[in-house]
């Protein structure tokens, strides 16, 4: 239709908003994006609905005009923040230029809608742009269930796991239960138990080669150091983002075939009924074997069965005289999703023992990952997330202090920049000039105090990491814990003033995509937390200060609170 006929139609039927939306269009075609958006505004006004939207959203853009673009979409997620279409177009507006925000929206859609596959994968893309891998995993699991053929999602679970520093025979733990089974039974102690009872499947996956998959953690080459004055505490994961997470993810089918896991995609009905089969024709003496045992119990597994029946079952097969390496494993693997550590860690070591020792210490890292994902949820004395700025958003460090006996000396460790030390210099002056007052005592003068970013592989400077590092000796000092999942940002002062800093909006999404639950931030930022989105603030407990002395009284008096809602 003719740009003159659409016009008509317009002038035709002012109170519609059909004929403006097909103006809109034919102007978005065009590429006079500014009359499209014209149009398109009137028919949302007009009742338009979500095309209307979309179509002013992509016209704003391509105008130049994103930033009114933004604010269009925000004042739709006030009036219907579940809504995962308006989420997603958010991600389609900020992954570009601001792909943290974009995650936090992509997140939202989850939540909104579970069983969409694209909301998940939005998730898994943006976590990979930005980093980060422990976000990833969790979102992999779903993906994965939603759609268990896909070879990419396979491979971005190596490469999550890569930059988490855990082997590539862990990936099992993340499948389907059909895949997870098939893998299962291709376990060394299983196919060789199987084969000789003579109930091995045909078409099971084979004998996994439990390497590292793509790069492991650290790999990342030298970070560099983006500050911009007061605005960062710490460079974020920018300069390492496509190193560990990304050169896994990219690394095809090879990372995948040297894993084990060429052959997913073979399970299925049929190979589950003829796992039946064979269990059916088999002999008494060997259904009554541990090989038939395991594969019953793997059976209940893949077909769905509840939790605990399989796991009786499993207990059972442990049991017999002839018990498989196996089918501890499985065991371990299921007390492990339960949260069983300790149960789950000492099947790990009898299957080690039963020769099934490569699968065994691919589950110890894992176990050791769980182990300090939990340690997080503890107060803790020197740990605090210190909360940081680069060009591609903000960044949490993990950041230790002890106090050791000594003559007073500050060390501080973990690629630190210039501001970064000056930052932890005055943050020692400061508690050296306040000890008095802060409870300290003569404890500066007798003890050293180090402190250390355990993220080595980031690069570190910025002032605005000053509150943080003064809050962080303090616990080490007093032996007082500071709360779980604390990040703090702010430059502090010689006198104990905590002055205003940059970044904040970055920071504090930071704070939230992290796991953060408190956040300590200068009183004087406060204008920058208000412009923060609700879907952020809603999350974290938001702590304003002054001065150190009230920041210390105020993390001490919440180390027994309970933490703001998580994910």
């Amino acid at each position: 239709m003719l740009l003159t006929e659409l016009k008509r139609a317009v002038v035709l039927r002012p109170s519609e908003s059909a004929p403006r939306l097909a103006l809109a269009e034919a102007l978005f075609q065009e590429r006079d994006f500014r009359g499209a958006g014209e149009h398109a505004r009137r028919a949302l006004d007009l009742g338009g609905g979500e095309a209307a939207r979309r179509l002013l959203c992509g016209a704003l853009t391509r105008d130049g005009r994103k930033k009114e673009a933004l604010l269009l979409l925000e004042e739709c997620a006030r009036q219907a923040p579940r809504d995962p279409a308006l989420r997603a177009e958010f991600v389609a507006l900020l992954e570009e230029d601001r792909p943290d925000d974009a995650l936090v929206h992509a997140l939202e859609a989850t939540e909104a809608a579970p069983g969409d596959l694209e909301a998940w994968r939005a998730v898994v893309r943006l976590c990979e742009r930005t980093n980060r891998p422990a976000v990833a995993l969790p979102a992999l699991r779903r993906a994965r269930a939603l759609a268990p053929e896909d070879p990419r999602l396979a491979e971005a679970v190596l490469g999550a796991r890569a930059a988490l520093g855990l082997p590539a025979s862990t990936a099992m733990l993340d499948a389907p239960p059909a895949e997870q089974a098939a893998h299962a039974l291709a376990l060394p102690t299983a196919q060789a138990a199987l084969v000789q009872a003579g109930l091995a499947v045909v078409g099971a996956t084979g004998p996994a080669v439990h390497t590292q998959g793509g790069l492991p953690a650290g790999t990342t080459g030298p970070g560099a150091r983006t500050e911009a004055g007061r605005s960062a505490g710490t460079t974020g994961p920018g300069a390492r983002a496509e190193a560990g997470f990304m050169a896994a993810r990219t690394a095809g089918h090879g990372a995948l075939t040297q894993a084990g896991f060429s052959s997913v995609g073979t399970t299925g009905p049929g190979m589950l009924a003829e796992a039946k089969r064979r269990l059916v024709v088999a002999s008494p003496a060997i259904r009554s074997s541990a090989a038939a045992a395991f594969l019953r119990s793997e059976l209940l597994a893949w077909e769905g069965k509840p939790s605990a029946q399989v796991e009786a079952a499993r207990r059972a097969a442990l049991e017999l005289p002839d018990a498989l390496g196996a089918i501890a494993v499985r065991l371990g693997d299921q007390l492990l999703e339960a949260g069983a550590l300790d149960e789950a860690q000492a099947l790990y070591a009898r299957a080690a023992a039963m020769g099934e020792g490569a699968v065994a210490s691919g589950r110890e890292a894992e176990l050791s990952e769980r182990r300090r994902a939990l340690a997080r949820d503890l107060a803790g004395m020197g740990r605090v997330g210190v909360l940081g700025w680069h060009p591609r958003g903000g960044h949490v460090s993990p950041l230790e202090a002890v106090a050791v006996p000594g003559r007073g000396v500050l060390r501080c460790s973990g690629r630190v920049g210039p501001e970064g030390q000056e930052a932890a210099d005055v943050a020692f002056s400061v508690l050296r000039a306040r000890a008095p007052a802060l409870g300290l005592g003569e404890l500066v003068a007798r003890y050293d105090l180090h402190l250390h970013y355990t993220d080595t592989e980031v690069g570190k400077d910025g002032l605005s990491s000053g509150l943080a590092l003064a809050l962080a000796g303090l616990s080490a000092y007093s032996q007082r814990p500071l709360p779980a999942r604390l990040a703090v940002t702010g430059e502090v002062t010689l006198s104990g003033e905590v002055r205003p800093v940059g970044g904040v909006h970055e920071k504090l999404v930071a704070a939230y995509l992290e796991g953060m639950r408190i956040v300590v931030h200068p009183r004087r930022n406060l204008q920058d937390v208000a412009a923060l989105p609700p879907e952020v603030t809603g999350r974290l407990r938001l702590i304003a200060v002054d001065t150190l002395d009230e920041a210390w009284r105020v993390v001490r008096a919440t180390v027994d609170a309970p933490g703001a809602t998580r994910r």
